[in-house]
C-alpha cells in the first residue's frame, strides 16, 4: 500500500438530493440540512462530523423537503497529514447544474489555514 503524501488535499462530491427543513419550537427558528447519498461506506463515515447527519434535538419537526436541481452536489474535502488516519472534514460548497464552481481545492486550502467558527 502507497504512503500517504503530507498534506495531500481530498476532495469529494456528494448528490444532493433536496434540502430537508426543520422547525425548532424551543428556539422559534428553522434550519435546513441537505438530503445526500453516499456512495460507500467510507463516505459515510467521514461525514458523520458534519451537522447533516445529525439527529433532530428535542422539539424539532421535519417541515417539508426543498427540492434541487439534478444534479446538486455537496463538495467536503480534507487536508490528510503523514501519520494521521483521519483529519478534519470541511463543508466547502454546492454546486449546482449552469453554476460555475470555485477551485475547490483552493477553497479547502483557506478553509484549512483559516476555519471559519460560528463559537
Amino acid at each position: 500500500m502507497p504512503e500517504k503524501a503530507e498534506n495531500k488535499p481530498v476532495i469529494w462530491k456528494e448528490l444532493v438530493l433536496g434540502f430537508a427543513v426543520i422547525e425548532s419550537c424551543i428556539y422559534h427558528s428553522i434550519r435546513t440540512i441537505p438530503v445526500v447519498t453516499a456512495s460507500n461506506t467510507q463516505e459515510a463515515l467521514f461525514t458523520d462530523n458534519l451537522t447533516r447527519l445529525t439527529k433532530l434535538e428535542e422539539g424539532e419537526t421535519v417541515k417539508g423537503i426543498l427540492q434541487v436541481p439534478f444534479p446538486t452536489y455537496e463538495v467536503t474535502g480534507s487536508v490528510t497529514s503523514k501519520g494521521e488516519e483521519f483529519s478534519e472534514v470541511f463543508l466547502l460548497g454546492y454546486e449546482y447544474p449552469g453554476v460555475r464552481s470555485p477551485d475547490w481545492i483552493q477553497v479547502l486550502k483557506k478553509e484549512a489555514e483559516n476555519p471559519r467558527r460560528c463559537q
